[in-house]
């Protein structure tokens, strides 16, 4: 792609920033949304069938519907001028040890499109993420990010997330280490 056109894409008017409840027709967006995000995220970084290994398993049809169905899952999509640009995951998944804070809930994905990074629309994602876990009673948000994915660990920092402790997490067949955040809310 050439600078010029990386411009005006950068450029383009951000006039329409909103969040909005996923439900059960919104699956397959989300199983989309979920790939290309992870992909344009990690590719780089990520062996070839490794990455294929994930994106098969990790965002399936049938595990989205079911997660769409649970009354416990809150997934929130990001759109900016009427288009999907991301999406957040919450869920209150068992915390690791190192989670010592009461009630908690994971945000167990937080994805945005590559081409909105440094747009500072990760921060309505974010924001609407907090006061929904506020608004249905948990007291703080924990995550798990690759300690190697600098932007979206001092995203998380902005954000007042502290590390707490270290996880493994598998991409195909490769184990990486996690820093587990936590905020209180």
């Amino acid at each position: 792609m050439s600078r010029q056109l990386k411009m005006e894409k950068k450029s383009t008017k951000l006039s329409e920033i909103n969040t909005r409840t996923a439900g059960p027709v919104d699956a397959k967006l989300l199983v989309e949304l979920g790939r290309s995000s992870f992909y344009e995220a990690f590719a780089e970084e990520t062996a070839p069938e490794d990455m294929a290994e994930h994106l098969r398993t990790a965002f399936k049809i049938e595990d989205i519907t079911e997660q769409l169905q649970n009354d416990q899952s809150l997934f929130i999509i990001l759109e900016i001028n009427s288009a999907a640009a991301g999406y957040a995951y919450l869920h209150p998944e068992d915390p690791p040890d190192c989670v010592k804070t009461p009630n908690p809930v994971q945000l167990n994905r937080f994805y945005l499109r590559k081409d909105y990074y440094g747009r500072k629309v990760g921060n309505t994602l974010m924001a609407a993420c907090l006061e929904r876990a506020r608004s249905r009673g948990f007291q703080s948000v924990w995550l798990s990010t690759w300690e190697f994915n600098h932007r979206a660990n001092a995203f998380y920092k902005k954000w007042e997330f502290e590390i707490a402790g270290r996880a493994k997490f598998k991409v195909g067949s490769d184990i990486q280490n996690d820093n587990i955040f936590l905020r209180r809310i």
